[in-house]
């Protein structure tokens, strides 16, 4: 994304998400190429992101750039924000849960509660004529009038307490959205869990308007030019609503359910060209499986017994659409998806309704880790805020991204933020706690700035053994005006911290951490080898063809590797009766994948072992390489057959001996007359355990024949020899 110093406005209601890992992947980390020296460089949006911002944008681009400074009040009447509505006189109020209130924020911050539903939350808030104030509410498809002056000091929710009056009740459970249609002065309702879209008069009486064949309409809007969208969820359609019970599927997502909608600036038409019609922007989320809404949520269909207490959906994927030139019957749209996030799904989104050259046209608030992010029309993303709120559900954008009317809203915990500039004196931005994986020294750290001359950033640097920063944590080092030496003690986690010294132009680009930490040795856990040197399949069932025999046998081996180091093998053998190790593999050859395919053709029927060392010299300077071996169990080579010594067939009775070198015999079967089936017989003693084994079998049958033996050995090794007799 291009520059973020043009300010950038939000609105957001806030709903449920989870929280990410805090520390660095191995990714994150880049090996040097020399003893031993890795660095953590941070050039990515993925990478910069995660930590803490105070008045900072992070950019697709991998740089920080002066963000959103704003004014934070804590709510204390609600859990989570679910919807929320901007007012004339800049207040802005914002419907919760699950305490069912509708409150109030003043531009000065202040919180006061306007509304007690008796509901579990407030799911949606819209205005209609005259200032009239709808709420839409869950799980009894209620909607309320809401007086936006009103100050209520008493929770009529409270056990035993009466329920306020509702102005209008739907028949379906669940009020997920409402929209009011100014030109037809009615109020619209998209509900679950039968999908259904209600219209209600001045009166307050409703009736269903359309029915579709999803479980839930999650998002419903008004397109400038007058037509009614509506998003679904599981199966992720955007429809348009034309007439009632009449619908056009614009487009038919891969996600599961359309969770926002939001239009941007209808541009007019060139004199005698025809109108390029509505540009619409919707949020579309993917699960592993198709959500049930009320069940996701935690919701129940009636109210509990006891608290509620909303879940965390499970985390999903997250993608961004326009879908430009809609004509009047939602038709003719050109879809465009401009960001697609795989780590987290959405849940808020607004158009800018008068976007500047290079800056965000629309802006989505995440699942995870509380971010709202602005997006451009080359696709070009920035990180404009995080919030201590697991999520964003709602946004409000003033015209043209200015800071003032800007606000967003964050849940659990819930909170508000109001947008009062860009760039302030006091501007940060911290990394994660980044980990090296072991206790680390750290070198020199190196940044880039542009856009300003001097020292107009500063950085500082603390460390610490434990993922999450706290009381046994270094403080944060003396701050540098240049790239120099890092002074935080030893630690397996590092974090930076980089200040704004009051200049607004300042670009962050390429932070870059060298360290190095302690050698540890990789130990060799297990080395793998052939099972008394049988197929890799077992012996062969009982009458299948003899397979052919590889005297290659295939070495494997594991290793515990806690520094990461890349590492080098050699092998050797040795027969079980010498002390002498012979090398597999010459020294100045070693091999770096944890496998090796030996040919043992040429050696002699035996016992072996194999010894595997494993070395970190590639990755350590001259004398400080460790290394370590590991023996293999004894296992048998043994690529050649069984010998039938002798063999005889008389009186319908095969008698014969064999034997192996190694052994033992591990099948015997016989063919009558070249015939199938080959059929099993056993030695005289009915084991087959030894290398030397005879047979003394009847084989129940009269007259001449030409019987053949077929022996394996446990190798599967095998040997046929016919004799004929009666």
């Amino acid at each position: 994304m291009r520059s973020l110093r043009s300010a950038l406005p939000l609105a957001l209601g806030v709903l449920f998400g989870g929280v990410a890992a805090v520390t660095w992947i191995a990714s994150d980390v880049r090996d040097a190429g020399a003893v031993g020296t890795r660095t953590f460089d941070l050039d990515t949006q993925e990478k910069l992101s995660g930590g803490e911002q105070k008045g900072t944008a992070i950019t697709s681009q991998g740089d920080v750039e002066a963000g959103w400074s704003t004014a934070k009040t804590t709510l204390s009447k609600g859990t989570t924000v679910w919807a929320a509505l901007a007012r004339p006189d800049g207040s802005v109020l914002l419907g919760v849960g699950n305490e069912g209130r509708v409150l109030k924020v003043d531009a000065a911050g202040k919180e006061t509660v306007v509304a007690e539903t008796g509901a579990l939350a407030v799911t949606s808030l819209v205005e209609g004529p005259g200032g009239k104030i709808y709420a839409g509410t869950l799980p009894d498809g209620e909607i309320f009038i809401v007086d936006p002056n009103a100050a209520v000091g008493t929770n009529p929710s409270a056990p035993n307490a009466p329920k306020p009056k509702a102005w209008a009740k739907v028949g379906s459970d669940h009020v997920w959205a409402l929209a009011f249609d100014k030109k037809r002065n009615e109020l619209f309702a998209a509900t679950g869990p039968d999908g259904k879209i209600y219209r209600v008069d001045a009166a307050g009486k409703s009736q269903v308007f359309f029915a579709s064949d999803d479980t839930q309409i999650v998002s419903i809007a008004i397109a400038p030019s007058g037509t009614l969208y509506a998003g679904t969820s599981s199966k992720g359609q955007l429809l348009a609503i034309t007439a009632p019970s009449k619908a056009e599927i614009v487009q038919d997502f891969d996600g599961h359910e359309v969770k926002g909608i939001s239009f941007g600036p209808t541009k007019p038409a060139a004199k005698g060209a025809p109108a390029e019609g509505d540009t619409l922007y919707c949020i579309v989320n993917e699960y592993a499986s198709p959500p049930d809404p009320p069940r996701k949520l935690g919701i129940a269909t009636k109210a509990p017994s006891t608290a509620f207490d909303p879940g965390k959906p499970l985390k999903g994927k997250g993608q961004l659409w326009k879908i430009s030139g809609l004509a009047n019957d939602g038709r003719g749209g050109k879809p465009e998806k401009l960001w697609d996030d795989k780590t987290t799904h959405f849940f808020s989104v607004t158009a800018d309704s008068a976007p500047r050259a290079g800056g965000p046209v629309v802006y989505v608030g995440t699942a995870n880790e509380g971010r709202v992010v602005g997006v451009d029309e080359t696709h070009g993303t920035s990180v404009l805020a995080k919030a201590e709120s697991r999520n964003i559900g709602a946004i409000g954008v003033a015209p043209g991204g200015a800071a003032k009317g800007t606000w967003f809203a964050g849940g659990d915990p819930a909170t508000f933020h109001r947008v009062t500039g860009i760039g302030a004196a006091d501007a940060t931005w911290t990394s994660k706690p980044l980990d090296a994986g072991l206790k680390a020294r750290f070198g020199k750290l190196t940044w880039r700035v542009v856009g300003a001359t001097g020292a107009a950033i500063e950085l500082q640097t603390r460390s610490g053994q434990t993922s999450t920063p706290d009381d046994s944590w270094s403080a944060w080092s003396a701050p540098l005006g240049a790239p120099g030496k890092v002074t935080s003690p030893p630690g397996r986690f590092v974090q930076l911290r980089a200040r704004w010294k009051g200049n607004a132009s300042a670009v962050l680009r390429a932070v870059s951490l060298a360290f190095v930490t302690d050698n540890l040795r990789a130990i060799v856990t297990e080395v793998a080898v052939p099972t008394k040197g049988a197929l890799p399949s077992g012996i062969p069932s009982s009458g299948s063809d003899i397979p052919k025999k590889d005297a290659s046998i295939k070495l494997t081996w594991k290793v515990d590797n806690p520094d990461n180091d890349s590492l080098r093998y050699r092998l050797w053998f040795r027969r079980e009766e010498s002390p002498t190790w012979r090398p597999l593999t010459k020294d100045d050859e070693p091999i770096s994948a944890s496998d090796y395919l030996w040919n043992t053709e040429a050696l002699a029927e035996g016992w072996y072992r194999v010894r595997v060392e494993a070395s970190d010299e590639i990755a350590n300077p001259l004398g400080q390489a460790l290394k370590h071996g590991l023996d293999s169990p004894a296992f048998v080579v043994d690529n050649t057959p069984p010998v039938v010594r002798k063999i005889a067939f008389a009186n319908g009775k095969l008698t014969a001996e064999v034997a192996d070198g190694v052994g033992p015999i591990a099948r015997l079967e016989v063919q009558i007359d070249g015939k199938p089936p080959w059929r099993t017989v056993t030695s005289t003693d009915g084991i087959l355990d030894d290398a030397v084994e005879t047979i003394d079998a009847p084989l129940g049958i009269t007259g001449n024949h030409l019987v053949a033996l077929r022996a394996y050995d446990a190798a599967g090794n095998a040997v046929t020899k016919e004799v004929e007799g009666k």
